[in-house]
């Protein structure tokens, strides 16, 4: 018995959409920078959110950070507050999967060091015995 034409829109519908999906989802490029299947075209990287957080050894430091060379942050008066380990925190939007992040402390203390985001998006800031350490993980630390 045929189905009513009611019903057979509505699955004609349902059919239409599964396969414009499965199209779609198999003419998509999975990786940043390969090409389209169905244009030719360039994917755009994503955008992942890079989090540093200035933990202990901050005294009313003016504290400058760059990533790629590029200033993000510069603040004046940077001081740890003792029971939570914790001076501040920003978050900088990055592209690229390899980032140099660099940290400075004004006529003080700098490091840079180079970042795999995808990998380590979250990187405490510390100052400990005149050195200054990145720490980089994939989950954000906790306060202590």
């Amino acid at each position: 018995m045929p189905f009513p034409k009611v019903k057979s829109l509505m699955f004609r519908r349902q059919l239409l959409i599964a396969f414009v999906t499965l199209l779609m989802g198999s003419a998509c490029a999975t990786n940043s920078g390969r090409l389209h299947a169905s244009t030719g075209q360039q994917n755009r990287r994503s955008i992942v959110p890079l989090t540093v957080k200035l933990r202990d050894g901050f005294s009313n430091d003016t504290v400058t950070i760059r990533v790629n060379g590029k200033e993000v942050y510069q603040k004046s008066g940077v001081t740890t507050d003792l029971t939570i380990s914790f001076a501040d925190r920003v978050e900088v939007p990055v592209e690229e999967s390899t980032i140099q992040l660099e940290v400075a402390v004004q006529g003080g203390l700098r490091n840079t060091e180079e970042i795999r985001v995808q990998e380590t998006a979250f990187v405490d800031v510390w100052i400990v015995e005149g050195k200054m350490d990145f720490r980089s993980s994939k989950q954000e630390l906790p306060m202590l």
